[in-house]
């Protein structure tokens, strides 16, 4: 149960939440990367983390919070878009690449396996602006800034969709190198302006 902190301070019920918070996030990723989300039901959660089911409820509003805090928390590109802007795309092919050979972290490759899951579709249409155009546009900024996120995302889109639908064995055949140098340049094309040359 949701008890308070048995600490003796004043801030005892809020760290209690704080704590009962963390220990079904971390059951629910813990579940998700084991099971595949699909397997995983509410009732499990609360079980693996030894609280009731209305704490999921109330907290996270229900399986599907749960998964968009997790994600929200990871972030869809961990530390990819920070960093030089000369080496942005290099960054992201690479991990284009990673991803096209099924590496990642467990919970990725989980999430991987339970892609056609209706949940899980739409907790990644809720993110691809929060978390991926308005995070490339703010690190890009000036006119185009949204516009160039917007491709860049269609680009990693696309990749990871190719990977999702037909395993992306052309792909991963080919030298491994030369893949992520060829995303680049996809990439960097993505981020040229948008200004008409002077004809």
């Amino acid at each position: 149960m949701d008890r308070p902190d048995e600490t003796g301070s004043g801030a005892g019920p809020t760290r209690g939440r704080e704590v009962t918070r963390a220990r079904i996030l971390a059951s629910a990723r813990e579940l998700f990367t084991d099971e595949g989300y699909g397997s995983v039901s509410s009732r499990m959660i609360a079980s693996h983390a030894g609280v009731n089911v209305a704490l999921i409820n109330r907290y996270f509003g229900a399986k599907r919070g749960l998964l968009t805090e997790i994600l929200r928390e990871d972030g869809v590109f961990p530390g990819l878009i920070e960093g030089d802007h000369d080496t942005l795309t290099r960054r992201l092919a690479e991990h284009a690449v990673s991803r096209l050979h099924g590496e990642g972290t467990a919970l990725q490759r989980a999430l991987d396996d339970s892609a056609g899951d209706p949940d899980l579709q739409a907790v990644y249409q809720g993110r691809i602006t929060t978390a991926m155009i308005d995070p490339l546009a703010a690190y890009l900024g000036g006119s185009g800034a949204r516009a160039h996120g917007s491709l860049v995302a269609a680009v990693m889109l696309g990749l990871s969709r190719v990977r999702l639908v037909e395993g992306a064995t052309a792909l991963r055949a080919l030298d491994r190198e030369r893949l992520t140098a060829r995303i680049e340049a996809l990439l960097d094309l993505c981020l040229e302006d948008f200004t008409e040359p002077a004809g």
